[in-house]
């Protein structure tokens, strides 16, 4: 398909082509002896791997780089994980590597190591986006092996913790080939359900080959895409696997998930009991607050209320009426006093007690009018002299002059 001479371009073109289509080249691990190394100011790391006489450039992106918790050095063995790359402009073949490892590692542990740093680069393992798990679930989905101890361990733990639970069981296959196939479609099986609050994926511990079907990637983003949260259980206490980082909550132990997932009754009674002292305790105190409010309102009302008022004016009205007649009683005494030593007066005074003493009182016979003075006396007419016990008339008659009254 080309002519016999070729130019470099071409040739450069075609040997990137060859290159690029092969899919050894494209995913492949290799490993040597770092024979230089640099750390680049813009984060690139770029070395060079050697096996005997054999050598390769190699180039690690500051994306890949951030994420290696392995610093190499000149002389160390290492494993490497990349991607065969051909520079056309330059003819220069290089490796761009994504992962490396001290040499002496498993494949499996690489391999999982690789897939962590590619899946946390894409945000599945982000704390953030991770529900927390509902407090009452009332059916959790457990997806496990049907024949092992899984399965049986959590139902112990259900009936011990919270018998209210419903578990639901989607049996899979926990290792082997077909295992994460049948664990993908169990998640999203429980997803096409309404009334599944939980999920628990689960096995016992194993060989990291055993536990391979926790670490695959299409598990991983299944349990990234459910609309359940789901609890990784897999292994023992020192077993970690792919599915703990992205699950929603990580558990030691299945027994641990069982839990972590379910509220223990025993605790929950006494915390009902906590609660309804603490409620009587609030209430009584409320009790109390509101009948010293009420108390206090009834004073406010009896005081402002038409009854009250009513009854402070009668009591003033009938404190006016004791005052009244007090008063009444007392200028009667006083007036009757007066009148007394007026009657007394008058009675000193009244003619008939005078005329009693001895005295007359001396009228005109004819006009009734009181003859006071001797002056007034008329002579040779007729008087009336009315005396204590009658009357008397009588003509006057002149008293000669003695020489004396001369």
């Amino acid at each position: 398909m080309f002519s016999r001479v070729l130019p470099v371009s071409t040739l450069n073109a075609y040997i990137q082509q060859v290159l690029s289509a092969d899919d050894i080249l494209a995913d492949l691990w290799t490993e040597g002896e770092v024979t230089s190394i640099t750390y680049a100011r813009s984060g690139h790391v770029y070395f060079k791997l050697a096996d005997g006489d054999a050598l390769i450039d190699c180039a690690m992106w500051r994306t890949f780089a951030s994420r290696q918790t392995f610093r190499p050095r000149v002389g160390d063995a290492i494993i490497v994980h990349g991607r065969v790359d051909y520079y056309s402009p330059q003819g220069r073949l290089q490796i761009i590597a994504d992962v490396f490892e001290h040499q002496g590692q498993g494949i499996l542990a690489l391999e999982m190591e690789r897939l962590r740093q590619k899946l946390d680069a894409e945000g599945l393992f982000d704390e953030a986006r991770k529900r927390p798990l509902p407090r009452f679930p009332q059916r959790v989905g457990v997806i496990t092996s049907d024949s092992g101890a899984v399965w049986h361990d959590i139902q112990t733990v259900a009936r011990r913790r919270y018998p209210l639970v419903e578990l639901v069981l989607i049996p899979a296959a926990v290792q082997g080939p077909e295992a994460a196939g049948q664990i993908v479609r169990a998640l999203q099986v429980f997803n096409t359900l309404d009334d599944i609050d939980v999920v628990i994926v689960g096995r016992g511990g194993g060989s990291p080959e055993d536990l391979a079907a926790f670490n695959d990637e299409s598990v991983a983003r299944a349990i990234f895409a459910s609309g359940i949260p789901v609890v990784s259980a897999v292994g023992h206490e020192t077993d970690f696997s792919i599915s703990d980082w992205v699950a929603d909550v990580r558990a030691a132990t299945p027994s641990a998930a069982a839990e972590i997932v379910l509220p223990d009754i025993v605790e929950l009674s006494e915390e009902i009991a906590d609660l309804k002292d603490a409620m009587t305790e609030l209430m009584e105190r409320r009790l109390v607050e509101e009948s010293v409010r009420l108390a206090q309102v009834r004073r406010r009302l009896a005081i402002q209320s038409p009854t009250s008022h009513v009854e402070r004016a009668r009591y003033e009205l009938q404190l006016l009426l004791r005052r009244l007649q007090a008063a009444a009683r007392s200028e009667l005494r006083q007036r009757d006093m007066r009148l007394g030593g007026s009657r007394a007066l008058l009675d000193a005074l009244h003619p008939g007690h005078i005329m009693a003493r001895g005295f007359a009182l001396v009228e005109h016979a004819s006009t009734g009018m009181s003859i006071p003075r001797a002056g007034n006396l008329p002579i040779d007419a007729e008087v009336e002299v009315i005396f204590n016990d009658g009357r008397a008339r009588g003509r006057l008659a002149p008293i000669p002059k003695s020489s004396k009254d001369a």
